[in-house]
């Protein structure tokens, strides 16, 4: 008679007293799409321990007045092969025709639409054209590996940066101009400042040299629409997930402050009939065979050492130090009323020489200013406008009253363009992930001192399954999240396939356990 694996797996779990417990940390979209699947299969008992009172992590919908807005993730990054894109079709919420179906221009790889009659400095479309062109063909040589792979070969010294790679290839640019005058020149420069902002804000860095140019080309863009939001808010995709899982299975408030783990067999820890057993920051315990870890990677920058006991193998300290992330946000002002063109409008801020002294007097009390590259509408019909912000000076965006923000934003939008009677600004507000003490910042980015084995390596469950010592029970630490994942880092898609990836793969080694 032929078993299948799922029923093998019933098998082994009706022998055993009880079902092994799952414990999730973190209801974010990798914790949701992990207990999701761990519960259908109805193999284990799974609960999920969330430090705050919602669901979705890093997926936070909320309003602004009479608006819905997205403070954490605002897209689906390409349509094409994306779950999240076919669960929000599954759901209603979007249709398979909307795959090819152009949502914004918001797209850093996409030459950047605007009006150049209402900037100060006054670019023309050729001159936008042309430094674009040389933007975009360096970007692209960037992610070409083994072209990158063979250049850092031949570079001595020290390790080239994705901003050492494209600052250098502008330079050669600029030489060649050698018709062009000073001011032209000069404006190419402020405007190829800008195309690298953009690109900032979408790596999550605060600098394009904070970036490995050797393996930068190992992300990978699905196709298709590259922005396409969800109507009525991303957080219906996190609501969903939730929604799967039996009503009490999510301990909202739960922080947890420590988790100690099983590390060898001569541990005390044997005493007790569960490996691993959870603290939460109110007091309440729970025991496990198998803890799936979710926090992002800020919060394990910051407290690794004090959560796990024993102490991560320092292969994965490692990772862990070396990986970046990043501090993105976004500020949204609220208008008395429109006074933009059109239900897609972008306004772009092409700065002057930062070190011309106007300027820096201008910024002196607000250095984050500079930071700021463009202006967006959030959605058709709506009075809010949104600009990003992103680099070390995001906390002191974070730290300051809204309402200060919101002048500051206006001071920059004269400074940069010749719009001068604007209405007024009825509310702010910007986001805070940076200052978060359950994110610690926004999503990760290959740092110049990190290498793409470093996601893996931070994927990697404890103990493995194949580590050799079979008196201590294997994937008592299981690790998702958006920076486990080698090409799809810093998206909602690779944070829910992680999700997935670790409970295929926990249902797997169940299977295979003798009986």
């Amino acid at each position: 008679m032929f078993i299948s694996p799922s029923d093998a797996a019933g098998l082994f779990i009706n022998a055993m007293s009880s079902k092994p417990k799952v414990v999730v940390i973190g209801a974010g979209i990798a914790g949701l799409s992990a207990a999701n699947k761990l519960h259908k299969s109805g193999q284990v008992d799974v609960c999920v321990l969330e430090a705050s009172e919602r669901v979705g992590g890093r997926i936070h919908t909320g309003k602004l007045g009479d608006n819905i807005v997205e403070f954490g993730a605002a897209w689906i990054h390409g349509t094409v092969g994306n779950p999240i894109f076919d669960l929000a079709c599954d759901l209603k919420f979007l249709h398979k025709s909307d795959i090819d179906k152009m949502w914004v221009n918001e797209d850093s790889r996409v030459k950047p639409q605007f009006a150049t009659s209402q900037l100060r400095q006054r670019i023309g479309d050729q001159l936008l054209t042309e430094v674009w062109d040389v933007f975009d063909n360096l970007i692209s040589e960037t992610e070409d590996i083994s072209k990158m792979r063979t250049f850092t070969e031949s570079v001595t010294g020290s390790k080239m940066s994705v901003g050492d790679y494209l600052r250098q290839g502008f330079q050669c640019y600029l030489d060649s101009c050698t018709s062009d005058t000073a001011a032209t020149k000069k404006l190419k420069v402020n405007l190829f400042s800008f195309l690298e902002e953009r690109e900032c804000n979408s790596s999550g860095c605060n600098s394009l040299r904070d970036l490995n140019l050797e393996d930068f080309g190992e992300y990978v863009y699905l196709d298709g629409s590259g922005f396409c939001p969800i109507p009525g808010g991303y957080d219906r995709i996190a609501k969903a997930l939730a929604a799967g899982l039996n009503s009490d299975c999510i301990h909202f408030e739960h922080e947890v402050t420590q988790i100690n783990w099983l590390a060898s067999s001569e541990s005390d820890a044997t005493k007790n009939h569960y490996p691993v057993k959870i603290i939460c920051g109110n007091g309440k315990t729970f025991d496990a065979d198998h803890v799936i870890v979710t926090v992002s990677l800020g919060i394990l920058k910051e407290q690794h050492m004090k959560l796990f006991s024993p102490s991560l193998p320092a292969d994965k300290i490692n990772a862990i130090q070396d990986l970046g992330f990043g501090y993105v946000g976004k500020i949204f002002l609220e208008f008395e009323k429109p006074f933009w063109p059109s239900d897609e409008y972008s306004l772009p801020l092409i700065w002057e020489d930062k070190k011309d002294g106007k300027i820096e007097a201008a910024m002196e009390n607000c250095p984050w200013v500079h930071r700021l590259y463009s202006l967006y509408t959030s959605h058709p019909g709506s009075n809010v406008l949104f600009a990003w912000f992103q680099g070390n000076e995001s906390r002191d965006i974070e730290s300051i009253p809204p309402q200060e923000v919101g002048q500051h934003c206006l001071a920059a939008i004269k400074s940069c363009t010749t719009l001068e009677s604007l209405p007024p600004i009825v509310n702010v507000e910007r986001t805070q992930w940076g200052i978060n003490p359950w994110t610690k910042g926004s999503y990760a980015f290959l740092s110049k001192a990190a290498s793409g084995s470093d996601f893996d390596t931070l994927a990697s469950p404890l103990p493995c399954e194949s580590s050799g010592d079979k008196e201590v029970p294997a994937l008592q630490l299981m690790f998702v999240g958006e920076a486990t994942h080698r090409q799809f880092y810093g998206t909602v898609h690779g944070a829910y396939l992680t999700g997935v990836r670790e409970a295929e793969r926990l249902l797997k080694h169940l299977i295979q356990i003798p009986l």
